[in-house]
């Protein structure tokens, strides 16, 4: 029995116990030596790992969307500067044209 946590922990608690073939008294007792003996120097659990990854994931994925949009944005300001050189170019008069 697991009391004061949330229906939706205690359900993963219990799937990951499962999955792992122990009790969830085991499973909790092992996370908790896990985490009580991670120091940040130490080695990090594999939650941890998972986390940091997450996060990362998500940072990287918010730079490659505002790389896209950066690199869309100089495109389309090429493109307008050199089309408006051209459409200069091609209407400017010249001696010669005049």
């Amino acid at each position: 029995m697991i009391r004061g946590v949330n229906r939706e922990t205690r359900e993963a608690v219990k799937d990951a116990a499962k999955t792992e073939g122990v009790s969830v008294g085991a499973w909790v007792r092992r996370c908790l030596i896990r985490a009580l003996d991670a120091t940040p120097d130490g080695p990090a659990t594999v939650v941890e790992l998972s986390e940091r990854m997450r996060v990362l994931e998500a940072r990287l994925s918010v730079l490659e969307k505002s790389h896209r949009s950066l690199h869309q944005k100089v495109y389309i300001a090429e493109l307008t500067t050199k089309s408006a050189s051209k459409k200069q170019m091609r209407w400017r008069r010249t001696k010669k044209s005049k």
